[in-house]
């Protein structure tokens, strides 16, 4: 059986800019493509798990997605298995707006990973740069967490983990430092 990785998108795999509309704003972080290349190499399969209410604010479209993730899954090396996302907001009108079980820290986008890719939670691992990220994970207890400072403050989104109850199993000043860190034997 085949070890399953979850990553963030933005702050952990590229520069955390806002939202990133059009393939020229992406800004892979330095040494991602390499770590992303190690998990791979060392048996994990990578599904990429993303809020982008970009879409229900009317900022961009679900074509528009496609080809920022075309762009990301050239730079990965065509790495990662797949890219799920949340296209919703609580406050946009429809047909994206309202609630939705898979907007982090909802746990929508790994059970959707499970149900369409045929996962198993057994050691798998969450990679993320915020609280959200992590919670999403606390109900699923299966799966290990690490934070990576890389994207948002580090002392507000930590702050808003403890505040929940949740502490990550690991910390990281970016992913190929997590990766590192959970390859070493």
């Amino acid at each position: 059986m085949s070890r399953i990785v979850f990553l963030d998108r933005d702050g952990t795999l590229n520069a955390e800019v806002g939202f990133v509309a059009r393939p020229d704003q992406l800004r892979v972080l330095p040494g991602v493509p390499d770590a992303v290349a190690r998990l791979h190499g060392a048996g994990y399969r990578i599904v990429v798990v993303t809020n982008q209410s970009g879409i229900a604010r009317g900022l961009y479209s679900p074509a528009d997605l496609a080809r920022v993730h075309a762009r990301l899954h050239q730079a990965l090396h065509g790495l990662p298995l797949a890219y799920l996302h949340c296209p919703h907001h609580p406050e946009a009108p429809p047909p994206w707006g309202g609630p939705c079980s898979c907007r982090k820290p909802a746990p929508g986008l790994l059970l959707q990973a499970r149900e369409l890719l045929g996962l198993s939670f057994e050691g798998a691992v969450l990679i993320g740069d915020s609280a959200r990220d992590l919670l999403m994970a606390r109900e699923l207890p299966a799966i290990r967490t690490i934070y990576v400072h890389s994207g948002k403050p580090p002392v507000d989104e930590l702050s808003a983990l403890w505040t929940a109850g949740v502490r990550p199993h690991a910390q990281a000043v970016a992913l190929p430092e997590a990766v590192a860190a959970l390859l070493e034997p």
